[in-house]
């Protein structure tokens, strides 16, 4: 081993002790996942999720404080699991995408060393997920080009690797791992809440939205109604009239708001109709109405589909205009029955002053938009 590799080695050793102390939760990964020394990259730190290589060749290129904080850098990618979450994405656009992500996470952060220059930052996607952020680049560059830097496009750093399919019993392994990081934050304190919010998020179970659609439904339709022409027999001998419950429901009455304004993409409204395709196939127990809008609900363009609808044809085009709930709201409050339920479908880019009187469900697609949509109704967010 070279003179530089193990000055590296000596600082790298020292970096994962300021860890131990500054933040735990890195030092729970930093010390159970070796270094792998392996030359020939175009950075200092790679990993493909489980396993982080370190270049020599790059131990003179940063300073002790640099190296701290792109081995800080290295080890968020693993703990939000970047490399497992790019599921055949563009590689550079979506390493590109990561890198924003982590180096504005990380300026929530002290101690965490130095940024280097040659680090992407870009404050306008703060608050934005990682799926959020590639969908922009790849929309304004849809073959990745223009995404590296722009003064020398050959040296855009590369540091995650796609994982190759690795065994059960280590992707459990790194779980339980980042699970253990997460308890370490938590003790910790002082540590930032988007970076919690982001760590549970990634250790959640995750549930595919076909499944949320059919058990939220499910739930709604069998969901009891009080009812005072059925009193509730346990209480009548106490001279007690409680209302009872009835299922005198026979068929569910779903309303799919579709958000067709100028800020939906024209992928993104695909999206929705593929949603709108499939919730419509779902069962014979369900009538849907799709009410489409955007700063008005125009009733020419609502479409019914009966229970029996068996081969939909869902076919929409998307409008220029921008987006107002409050007129989507009223409008079905006024044509919809008491008991329907309404799926909202939209990128969450409206003012929102009350919720709406029927229960509601929000499929949203910006996850910057959904904290203040919290207490307007059910939320679930999807990427693309």
């Amino acid at each position: 081993m070279s003179t530089s590799s193990r000055a590296l080695q000596e600082q790298l050793a020292k970096i994962r002790i300021q860890f131990l102390f500054d933040h735990p939760f890195l030092s729970v990964l930093a010390l159970s996942l070796p270094l792998v020394w392996r030359d020939g990259g175009n950075a200092l730190f790679v990993t493909d999720g489980m396993h982080i290589y370190v270049d020599s060749t790059y131990a003179t290129r940063y300073s002790a404080d640099e190296s701290k904080y792109l081995y800080g850098h290295i080890l968020l990618h693993i703990l939000l699991k970047h490399p497992a979450r790019m599921r055949g994405r563009q590689a550079n656009v979506w390493n590109r995408a990561c890198d924003i992500a982590i180096n504005l996470l990380m300026g929530e952060f002290a101690r965490v060393g130095v940024r280097p220059s040659d680090e992407v930052y870009e404050p306008k996607f703060l608050h934005q997920s990682v799926e959020e952020i590639y969908n922009a680049l790849y929309v304004e560059n849809p073959e990745g080009e223009g995404t590296p830097d722009e003064d020398n496009p050959q040296e855009q750093k590369r540091d995650i690797e796609e994982g190759q399919g690795d065994a059960q019993e280590a992707i459990e392994a790194l779980d339980a791992l980042i699970i253990q990081a997460l308890g370490a934050a938590q003790k910790a304190g002082a540590i930032p809440s988007s970076f919690l919010e982001l760590i549970t998020e990634v250790t959640r179970p995750k549930i595919d939205l076909e499944t949320l659609l059919e058990s939220y439904m499910m739930e709604s339709f069998f969901d009891k109604q009080s009812d005072f022409s059925r009193p509730n027999r346990r209480y009548i001998h106490q001279n007690l009239y409680l209302p009872g419950y009835s299922h005198a429901r026979n068929r569910l009455e779903i309303i799919i708001a579709l958000d067709r304004s100028m800020s939906i993409s024209t992928a993104v409204f695909g999206t929705f109709l593929g949603i709108i395709d499939r919730v419509v196939r779902m069962s014979g127990d369900f009538e849907v109405t799709v009410v489409p809008f955007d700063e008005r609900v125009d009733s020419s363009m609502i479409v019914r589909y009966g229970a029996n609808a068996s081969k939909p044809t869902i076919a929409m085009h998307k409008g220029n205009g921008g987006t107002q709930i409050e007129p989507l709201f009223a409008y079905v409050e006024q044509h919809a029955s008491a008991d329907a339920l309404l799926l909202v479908l939209s990128d969450g880019l409206f003012a929102i002053h009350k919720a709406c009187t029927l229960p509601t469900l929000f499929l949203i697609n910006q996850k910057r938009n959904l904290k203040r949509l919290e207490r307007f109704g059910e939320l679930f967010y999807f990427d693309l």
